[in-house]
């Protein structure tokens, strides 16, 4: 029943549109039940049985059919765009709001269960079929007020001819109930073919320089037409289903029109049954055979709405229990006549501060797999330097990400000030910690724009933090500047400028601890020099750093050595040298390694 629930909550988000937008389908469906009764009338005076108390003149009747349903559906119309309309797009708004935020409050680096296409996809179609899901409600609700005033009517002219057409739509409503379970793996087939499609094209776009280095790009094309082979079975497989059982319904209205040709033709004779009324009951029973479509056609529905419902929550679900699917229509401003909330640069009380960071029993194992890190423990003091050093895949990286939140740590605590802190992911963000990558994000917008981030540019010194990333000479030279489009992920700049770009970012929210994840890898030695330099002769800078660069090293206040996800060493370069044999095998690899690379330039 949770897709009730929902559907009831987003029913309740608007409450005014909905009940005009109920209003207008009362309007929109009561048309042909007011056509029917003037028909009727019409047919009734030409065959001389009048059946109106009122005398109403045949030829007032004609004239007002036309009018009379026409101007009922105007305003049905009407009334339906301004209201109902306006609400199902809103309502799509706020759930891809919802969604968005509830992936936003996930540990950042398992936002997504799967691929960001996927993810496009879930925004897209589940949301839609949500919504028109959530619309047929209020849509039967009407349909079937008009359909019991119809009824109503029918059974009181003959309740016998009444009891009799209503035997095939019944049927139909049966059968369209037990083929459910098809409708169920249709749609779920239907859905993961398209979410496939999706989730390439997006990996496409992304590996495009791959694809022609690999000159693969026939054997793209044809994996892609394979899989959009699959999509096109998989839709016309649930679109032939829904058009057959649709097909029956056409032939129980048809059949319903034959039971009634049959029974009245004696009661025609008898004047029992009139013209009029035969031309009423075959006028309503295209919109009463809706009703009772709209009933069978709602198990489908629901399924697929259940199924969209799941593949939505799974964006969202996280180890936290109060996340349900209810948070997927949890009210909220979506800022459509609203102006948007200010962003301002966060501060910091006094409290906030740092003077210690505690990392105690800090533990974090992927799931299903051995990897990972094991009660890590070390303190930062304000204005060190603290460096994570070890070979790749020992767990440098994770142990930075479970830190920041963004891996749910399994075990151990985090202290700030000797004070616990119990959400990483919501605590460890600026002016407290920031974070510049191993692999930078960066977006295809201006220089400017990927340092400010939404940031108004009055509170931050742009210009300082590319002075202290090393690139804010770089920057001059290019020729708009700061209003440099850096192409997607910076596509435009180098791997070094890619890195300094993102360290500015960081720079420019002057946080209590910067933390950086390998920053000089992909920088000269010089270039390299000059960032340490400047980030020391900051007053107070304090800096976690994964580096295995000598210069880092060298500077390092404490240093810690992981070694197959634990601590293997902590201390000064001098100390572990002497006492560390991992940290002796990793700094004689990078010396050797370091001149080798220095012989090899002189030779060439």
């Amino acid at each position: 029943m949770k897709v009730m629930r929902i559907s009831w909550e987003m029913l309740k988000y608007k409450p005014g549109l909905v009940i005009g937008g109920f209003l207008s389908d009362i309007l929109f469906f009561l048309q042909p039940l007011a056509a029917g009764l003037i028909t009727r009338e019409i047919f009734n005076q030409l065959q001389g049985t009048a059946g109106w108390d009122i005398s109403i003149n045949i030829w007032v009747l004609v004239l007002l059919v036309l009018p009379i349903t026409l101007t009922m559906r105007l305003i049905g119309d009407f009334v339906f765009v301004f209201t109902m309309w306006i609400f199902i797009l809103m309502s799509r708004i706020l759930v891809r709001k919802n969604m968005l935020d509830g992936i936003f409050k996930k540990p950042g680096a398992v936002a997504l269960p799967d691929s960001p296409g996927e993810a496009v996809s879930r925004f897209r179609g589940d949301i839609e079929e949500t919504m028109w899901f959530v619309y047929h409600l209020t849509a039967l609700l009407s349909l079937g007020l008009f359909t019991g005033i119809s009824f109503f009517i029918m059974q009181s002219i003959n309740w016998e001819i009444t009891l009799y057409v209503s035997i095939p739509l019944v049927i139909m409503m049966v059968m369209v109930f037990f083929t459910r379970p098809i409708f169920t793996r249709l749609r779920k087939q239907r859905r993961k073919a398209a979410g496939a499609v999706t989730r390439t094209i997006g990996e496409i776009f992304r590996s495009v320089q791959a694809i022609k280095v690999a000159t693969a790009e026939d054997n793209v094309l044809n994996y892609f037409e394979e899989i959009n082979d699959k999509r096109r079975i998989a839709e016309v497989k649930d679109e032939f289903f829904h058009r057959f059982l649709h097909s029956i319904y056409n032939t129980s209205i048809y059949l319903c029109i034959g039971i009634i040709l049959l029974l009245v033709g004696n009661n025609l004779q008898n004047n029992i049954f009139s013209v009029g009324d035969l031309a009423f009951f075959v006028g309503i029973l295209g919109s009463m055979g809706e009703f009772i479509w709209d009933i069978g056609d709602i198990v489908p529905h629901y399924i697929r709405t259940k199924v969209s419902i799941g593949r939505m929550f799974k964006l969202i679900k996280s180890e936290d229990e109060e996340v349900t699917e209810l948070d997927l229509a949890k009210h909220g401003e979506i800022y459509i006549k609203e102006p948007y909330p200010l962003i301002q640069m966060p501060s910091l009380e006094i409290r906030d501060r740092l003077s210690k960071f505690e990392v105690r029993g800090l533990t974090y194992s992927y799931p299903n797999s051995e990897k990972g890190i094991s009660n890590i423990n070390f303190t930062i003091n304000k204005g060190s330097f603290t460096v994570i050093t070890g070979r790749i895949g020992s767990g440098k990286t994770t142990l930075l990400r479970t830190i920041l939140g963004l891996l749910p740590n399994d075990d151990g605590g985090l202290y700030w000030n000797g004070e616990i802190v119990e959400k990483p992911e919501d605590f460890f963000i600026p002016p407290r910690t920031a974070y510049t990558s191993q692999v930078p994000r960066l977006f295809s917008e201006t220089i400017k724009e990927n340092i400010l981030m939404g940031l108004a540019e009055e509170s931050i010194d742009v210009e300082e933090a590319l002075n202290l990333a090393v690139i804010g000479e770089e920057v001059e030279e290019f020729d708009d500047g700061l209003d440099t489009l850096i192409g997607p992920k910076g596509v435009k700049l180098s791997g070094g400028q890619r890195q300094r770009l993102a360290a500015a970012r960081m720079f420019a929210r002057k946080a209590e601890i910067q933390i950086f994840d390998d920053l000089s890898s992909a920088l000269d030695i010089e270039t390299e020099q000059l960032l340490w330099k400047r980030v020391f002769a900051r007053e107070g800078s304090t800096c976690l750093a994964v580096s295995h660069r000598p210069i880092a090293l060298r500077r390092a206040d404490n240093i810690i050595v992981i070694k197959d996800g634990e601590i293997a060493g902590q201390g000064k370069l001098e100390y572990l040298l002497e006492t560390c044999d991992e940290m002796k095998r990793l700094w004689e690899e990078k010396i050797l390694g370091s001149t080798q690379s220095a012989v090899s330039s002189n030779t060439d």
